[in-house]
């Protein structure tokens, strides 16, 4: 079970990955993975959107995290 800190963080992320979605055109935001790793909280509320598949990360085998938001993360903000 995800505690409510590592909930709240994630919709907080999500929220600014459509944000991002919609002002870049699609893009996708890239974060430097020791940056990532450095947060603890950070990293499970990313882990908890990868998972739930509400966001993707393209960046495998490269030093970076590269998120973008998928369509059911998006019917998930709009459902809120």
């Amino acid at each position: 079970m995800i505690n409510e800190e590592i909930k709240k963080l994630s919709d907080i992320l999500l929220q600014s990955l459509y944000d991002y979605h919609f002002a870049n055109n699609g893009g996708s935001y890239t974060l430097p993975k020791a940056m990532v790793n450095a947060d603890v909280s950070s990293k499970q509320a990313i882990e908890y959107l990868i998972e739930k598949d509400y966001a993707i990360d393209s960046g495998q085998g490269s030093d970076n995290l590269v998120l973008a938001i998928t369509a059911q993360g998006m019917d998930y903000i709009k459902s809120k």
